[in-house]
C-alpha cells in the first residue's frame, strides 16, 4: 500500500533554509595594547623567538632574516610596522610564519592569544574613514565591543615592500 501524499508541502529543515554562513578561524595576537587577527589559513606555524640575521638598508620594520629549515624568511616587527610603542621582548613574544602569496615571512608579535572561530557574518568591515587613509591594512573588526579585534590584510600591510621586491626580481607580487 502506498503512503498517502501529504496535504501540505514538505517544510524544509532549519539547516536547509538557513543561508550559508561558514565559520572562519582566525589567529588572534597582540601588538602593544591592541589585539589583531589574521586568517588562520595564512599562518603556517608559531615559533618562539629565534636568532635574526640583520639586513643592512632594510626598511625600519624589517628586523632581518630568519634561517628556518633551509629557507631564509624576512622577519617583520609588527610593532614597528604598526607604529606602536616600543617594549622589550617578553617570554611570550612569538614569530608567526605566514604565507603571503607564494612567499613566506615571519611576523614578530607580542603574544599569540588564541584561535577563534567566528561566523563570516560576524566579521564587520572596517569603518570607511580607516581604509583609504593611513591604515589600508585594517580590513575589518570582530569580537565584542569590550574586546574588539582588528583584522589585518597582510598583503596590504606589506604591499609597498612586496611590489618593490617584485620589481627588483622581475616577478609578480
Amino acid at each position: 500500500m502506498r503512503e498517502p501524499s501529504p496535504l501540505l508541502p514538505r517544510r524544509p529543515r532549519v539547516e536547509e533554509s538557513a543561508p550559508k554562513d561558514p565559520i572562519v578561524q582566525l589567529c588572534c595576537f597582540t601588538v602593544g595594547k591592541e589585539e589583531y587577527v589574521v586568517d588562520i589559513m595564512r599562518v603556517e606555524e608559531i615559533l618562539p623567538p629565534q636568532r635574526v640575521i640583520p639586513v643592512p638598508r632594510a626598511p625600519s620594520f624589517v628586523e632581518g632574516m630568519l634561517h628556518l629549515r633551509g629557507a631564509l624568511l624576512p622577519v617583520v616587527d609588527l610593532r614597528q610596522r604598526l607604529m606602536t610603542t616600543e617594549a622589550p621582548p617578553s617570554p611570550k613574544t612569538r614569530l608567526l610564519v605566514c604565507l603571503l602569496g607564494r612567499r613566506r615571512l615571519a611576523l614578530r608579535v607580542d603574544r599569540v592569544t588564541e584561535v577563534m572561530r567566528v561566523r563570516r557574518s560576524d566579521l564587520k568591515p572596517a569603518p570607511a574613514l580607516l581604509s583609504p587613509g593611513r591604515t589600508p591594512f585594517v580590513v575589518g573588526v570582530c569580537g565584542t565591543m569590550e574586546r574588539p579585534r582588528l583584522m589585518l590584510d597582510l598583503k596590504a600591510l606589506l604591499r609597498a615592500e612586496v611590489e618593490r621586491e617584485a620589481k627588483r626580481t622581475g616577478g609578480a607580487a
